[in-house]
């Protein structure tokens, strides 16, 4: 298994997404004696006088007759990693790409075999563009693709992209036409020609190709400025023709482009193309049909322009076609509500909710009547409102565009319906109207008893029902619901919750039935937030009811089966509490089974396909994005590859040093479904020994190494748990920034950055913040502050990092007695609740796996939640 350290995991900065491993330090092929291995080895080593010794056999190893082949990532090595050119990898590091290019050509100069000197060369073209030569690096392109081999097609690819930005199309054209078809870089074909042919003044032609690459699926950050560059070369060719679609342009970028981006541009080039239109064409754009204007509040939902889609849903629901019940004013009032939501108007979205649930019309008949609805329990009914909550169903800019507004009639309810009574009920639940949100919860179960959310209504209605003091309904609609509905995908939720509601009054007896039933019918579950929850509180309830033994035994069961979880690392720490011995025992030998525990090779015939040869050759590259695209023609992104080349796909990225595309894979296959392929199993269930560990190490890397542990070292803060709140908080991505303007590794917002770099002298920026080195330090000292707050139990510092140190503070003194496994249960916020479950279980993987020599806090959790405050409670008890 390849062993994926701190070292191969270092990214280097070659620009904006070229990724290669660190230097790996001075040696010199060829220099003379006194130089070699030294650190004082200039750029421009002499070369050796005789052929180097063949290049190892590559990453794919042919099978035997009738086998397929095999990846091995242990002979995966990057270009730059060539001792030959440990001067190049030294000035690359530095980021002085022009000698960098110089050390590149002079290493060309020396014999080489055929398929060196074709990566060579291909390297020297991208340092030549880094370097700031387009032509010098088209050349250099142009050579490595008569050269052959792998990446010739991306060789040609790159040199007519860099000769149709540098003014030469003819060229460009040329070299674009040459490339073939089954790269995955092809379909970028468009967009390279476009930009040549309008550059040559041919516009129409220049549209079509646009046009083409712009119906495709891009992320923002590609087409957002390809859409706006399209939409400036219209308008260098006045047309009304073109300052519409010019217009249309400019409006999917101010609609679609998440958070805005590009808005200041694409206003602009509105009002210049409106100003070119007389007042006949230009009036259908100023004021846009009802059909229009739900798909630009469906498509700023989407993009999360919440205040922009507050103004717009406010004139839709104002229109005639929304003032009776209709497909059309069921969509347009779900969509306000869902915006009120958005800007925290809660109470207002819940009363807009009600007409939303009016203008859905009418149940259908066969539904309402239907004899197979599951028994609901009544509730009296409210005012139909309800709290703001997230859409239940796919973002509403995914939905196909509204056809025009259709009364609902008589017994036809609107498609929409089911989810609009969800989200309703959501939003009542969220604003404490329980009575409203249980009533529309129990519509929701009986109009549409067979669809997918009647479950989750089943679940939060009894949730609801128990806020209002109805014990007795709770309780009954939660043990039928298993049986009522028998594939329900809340089923699982409902009898823990059943089982919490008991555990939580120390009805511990009672507690037994719900989690004995919900580990018979989901004896191992997989979501990183439930796996071991089942027989670890059953292991508790029969610990609590005189069954000691038989708890211990569910305890060790669960550090067995379920490594380094949540719910592991709670069992570890109860166990020890009462027999440390056992613990250890138990920890040792699921550790000793692993280590020889057979690992399968990653073997595929997939393997063999030209697209996996080119990901291959694009990571020894550092073209991690590029190889990822290669990749995902596999099926690697829409989760449909086989097994193996997930795995192999992850090993490939994280060797390019592409570690938060790496961990992306691993991240998002996690749970199968809809024939999508799962790696759960493969990893997750072992513990990080043996050939495991290299899986582990891979999902669980340790980038900046150095700089975490210097700065850890001075907050005096673990490692470990900075690499884990680094994990959770952005995938190891030091550029990246949230919708909640977090920015960086660690995720920190500039008010919290200012109050720890000022001691520090450090600046706060939000640019500043992108930077590893500031982001880290101000990150391991906020952590260090919030530590401080919680000296009895330094764990509550993960949910205050989420929720601000204040929230565990509220927590801790409304229940200052509780365990801090129900503790955590109980955190109001689902989202900081999750997030403390996913980083204790982070740091718990990073201590064994880095610190194994250390003590762990992770699987000594302290069992209050607060030591402190519940012996409080005790001293003050009479």
């Amino acid at each position: 298994m390849f062993r994926l350290d701190a070292r191969s995991g270092a990214a280097l900065a070659l620009a904006s997404a070229l990724a290669l491993t660190a230097a790996l330090g001075a040696s010199c092929a060829g220099a003379p004696p006194a130089q070699r291995g030294t650190a004082a080895c200039p750029p421009l080593c002499p070369q050796p006088t005789t052929p180097p010794p063949p290049a190892p056999p590559g990453a794919v190893v042919p099978g035997t007759p009738g086998e397929a082949p095999v990846f091995d990532p242990e002979r995966l090595t990057l270009v730059l990693d060539d001792p030959r050119l440990a001067p190049v990898q030294k000035l690359v590091a530095q980021e002085a790409y022009a000698s960098a290019a110089a050390a590149m050509a002079q290493a060309l100069s020396a014999p080489l075999p055929p398929a060196d000197a074709a990566a060579f060369r291909y390297q020297l073209g991208r340092l030549r563009a880094l370097a700031g030569d387009p032509l010098g690096a088209a050349r250099e392109y142009d050579a490595a693709a008569a050269a052959g081999g792998p990446l010739a097609d991306h060789a040609r690819f790159a040199a007519a992209d860099l000769l149709a930005r540098a003014g030469q199309p003819d060229a460009a054209i040329e070299r674009a036409r040459a490339v073939a078809s089954d790269v995955a870089i092809a379909d970028e074909l468009d967009r390279v020609v476009a930009h040549a042919l309008a550059e040559k003044g041919d516009i129409g032609a220049a549209a079509a190709r646009w046009q083409a690459y712009l119906a495709r699926s891009w992320p923002a950050s590609t087409w957002v400025p390809e859409a706006l560059r399209f939409a400036r070369a219209l308008l260098r060719h006045p047309k009304e023709d073109h300052a519409e679609e010019a217009i249309r342009l400019a409006r999917r970028v101010l609609d679609e482009a998440p958070g805005g981006a590009g808005a200041g541009e694409a206003k602009e080039i509105l009002e210049q193309a409106l100003s070119t239109l007389p007042f006949a064409r230009r009036k259908p754009f100023l004021d846009p049909g009802p059909a229009d204007l739900l798909a630009r509040a469906r498509a700023l939902l989407a993009s999360r322009q919440d205040k922009e889609a507050l103004a717009v849903t406010e004139a839709l629901i104002a229109l005639p076609e929304a003032q009776a019940p209709s497909a059309f004013a069921c969509d347009a009032f779900a969509a306000r509500g869902e915006a009120l939501g958005r800007v925290r108007r809660r109470a207002e979205a819940a009363d807009i909710y009600g007409t939303a649930i009016e203008r859905c019309g009418p149940a259908a008949p066969a539904a309402a009547a239907s004899a197979s609805a599951p028994a609901v329990v009544a509730v009296a009914s409210a005012p139909a409102a309800a709290a703001s909550a997230p859409a239940a169903s796919a973002p509403a800019a995914a939905a196909s565009a509204p056809a025009a507004p259709a009364a609902a009639g008589a017994g036809a309810p609107a498609p929409r319906r089911p989810e609009t009574l969800y989200n309703a009920a959501r939003a009542s639940f969220r604003v404490d109207r329980h009575a409203e949100a249980a009533a529309r919860f129990a519509l929701l179960e009986k109009e549409y008893p067979d669809h997918r959310l009647a479950d989750d209504a089943r679940y939060l209605g009894a949730r609801a029902l128990l806020a209002l003091g109805d014990q007795a309904q709770f309780v009954q609609m939660l043990t039928a619901m298993p049986d009522d509905y028998p594939s329900g995908d809340m089923v699982a939720d409902g009898l823990f919750e059943l089982a919490l509601f008991e555990m939580e009054r120390d009805g511990w007896a009672g507690a037994v039935r719900p989690l004995e039933l919900g580990l018979a019918r989901f004896p191992h579950e997989r979501a990183y937030h439930a796996a071991g929850r089942f027989p670890y509180y059953l292991g508790r309830a029969h610990i609590e009811t005189g069954s000691p033994d038989k708890g211990r035994a569910l305890l060790e069961q669960v550090i067995r089966d379920y490594p380094l979880s949540f719910y592991m690392a709670l069992a570890h720490a109860r166990l020890s509490d009462a027999d440390p011995a056992a613990a250890q025992r138990a920890l040792s030998a699921a550790l000793e089974r692993d280590a020889s525990a057979p690992y399968a090779e990653l073997r595929s015939p997939l393997f063999a396909r030209p697209a996996f040869t080119r990901a291959v050759e694009l990571a020894r590259q550092g073209e991690a994005k590029l190889a990822r695209r290669e990749l995902d023609a596999l099926g690697v992104g829409s989760r449909t590859a086989p097994r193996e080349v997930m795995w192999a796909s992850a090993f490939l990225l994280a060797r390019a040093g592409a570690l938060p595309q790496s961990y992306s894979i691993l991240r998002t296959a996690m749970a199968a479904g809809d024939g999508r392929v799962e790696l759960a199993g493969d990893w997750v269930d072992h513990y990080p020994a043996g050939r495991w560990r290299g899986a582990w190490e891979l999902a669980y890397p340790r980038p900046f190494a150095a700089l975490v542990a210097a700065e850890a070292k001075r907050s005096g803060i673990p490692e470990a748990l900075a690499y884990a709140i680094m994990r959770e908080e952005s995938a190891f991505d030091p550029k990246v920034a949230s919708p909640a303007q977090a920015y960086g590794l660690m995720q920190l917002i500039v008010p919290t950055a200012k109050r720890m770099a000022k001691p520090l002298g450090l600046p706060s920026s939000a640019e500043a913040l992108k930077r590893p080195e500031v982001n880290i330090a101000l990150g391991c000292r906020y952590l260090s502050v919030l530590r401080g707050q919680f000296s009895d139990n330094p764990l509550l510092a993960i949910p205050a990092y989420n929720a601000g140190g204040g929230a565990p503070k509220r927590w801790i003194a409304e229940r200052p007695s509780q365990s801090f496994d129900l503790w955590v249960e109980r955190i109001p916020y689902e989202e900081t609740r999750l997030y403390t479950k996913r980083v204790l279980a982070s740091l718990a993987v990073y201590e064994l796996l880095y610190t194994g020599d250390q003590p762990s806090e992770a699987l000594r959790t302290p069992l209050p939640a607060s030591p402190a405050a519940r012996s409080a409670v005790a001293n003050a008890a009479p």
